[in-house]
């Protein structure tokens, strides 16, 4: 595995993604005792669709095919953002934040196999070190508690766990379907469109939700104007879907689809510390040693190779 300037790139766009999403669900959890969660994912693309329409009309005169895009786009994208973050945001609503994201740790395993079956990617021996040690402290953190429940207090919801499982397995089929079809398609245009795909599906389930559209506006007043939830659905509306979900595209664009995700197991040492201090939710020594282990993964599939390079390198110059 060459350390190019393009792959120096991917993983600073990567980090940074990683950053952005990891305080996304204590953000957006200490919204939901003012909202509700399509309330708050429709409040959400409202801010990420008025970043998004000029970037459409920069990038639409540019792009090939005009129809066939939108419709590529759209199609997608009501996996990726419509079907995957309503299973996401109401299981949020039913489990702690901690609990979600110890679900969403699978995820870059998960995409990493499908990588291998669907795109055909290999991996390097670092790479697979890493995930063996990430995939490691995943399952410290998801299992060892249930063995003992006599040292740590557990507590499950398994209607919002499940709905949290399957947003990581539909999360997984979206970045692939991105990886193979958003090539050739300006990066920032594809993330325009998704987030107006995002404000349109969630404007009509929200109004659903609520008993109709006047309803809907009316709770819109009301509620976006609280700060726990203008600060979420801006958070989210604007870091975390117009510049994260841009970078990681462009960024998995650039390395394997395997590699990229990998980086998804930095989240949680954002998601938990936020989880304990700001929301009052539990940590316990499992979580931290496994913590340790998912940032000592990541390490190692991302440097390892590189020094074993200058070694080789040191040793004919020797």
């Amino acid at each position: 595995m060459r350390f190019t300037k393009e792959r120096k790139v991917a993983y600073v766009l990567l980090l940074m993604t990683a950053l952005i999403w990891g305080g996304a669900l204590p953000v957006v959890k200490n919204s939901y005792e003012e909202t509700t969660a399509f309330r708050f994912l429709f409040y959400r693309y409202i801010f990420a669709a008025i970043v998004a329409v000029p970037i459409i009309f920069y990038y639409f005169h540019r792009v090939k095919a005009k129809t066939k895009s939108v419709i590529i786009i759209s199609l997608i994208e009501l996996i990726g953002v419509t079907l995957n973050l309503a299973l996401l945001y109401t299981g949020l609503s039913k489990t702690t934040s901690i609990e979600a994201t110890l679900i969403t740790m699978a995820g870059p395993f998960i995409t990493i196999v499908g990588g291998i079956i669907f795109l055909k990617e290999k991996e390097e021996r670092n790479e697979i070190l890493g995930l063996i040690i990430a995939l490691s402290g995943t399952l410290l953190i998801t299992l060892l508690p249930l063995f003992a429940d006599q040292i740590v207090e557990v507590e499950f919801s398994l209607e919002g766990n499940l709905m949290v499982l399957g947003h990581t397995l539909i999360n997984t089929i979206y970045f692939i379907l991105a990886k193979k079809y958003y090539n050739g398609y300006p990066k920032f245009y594809a993330s325009g469109v998704s987030f107006i795909v995002g404000l349109i599906s969630f404007f009509i389930i929200a109004a659903l939700e609520i008993g109709g559209v006047n309803e809907l506006l009316s709770a819109t007043t009301n509620e976006i104007v609280k700060p726990p939830v203008f600060f979420a659905a801006a958070y989210m509306g604007v870091l975390g879907s117009v510049v994260a979900l841009t970078f990681y595209i462009k960024g998995q664009e650039m390395i394997e689809i395997s590699e990229a995700s990998i980086f998804g197991y930095l989240q949680p040492v954002i998601t938990i510390p936020l989880g304990v201090l700001w929301l009052n939710e539990n940590l316990n020594i499992f979580q931290i040693m496994g913590i340790t282990l998912i940032a000592g993964g990541v390490i190692v599939a991302s440097v390892r190779e590189r020094r074993r390079r200058r070694k080789r390198r040191h040793r004919v110059i020797s």
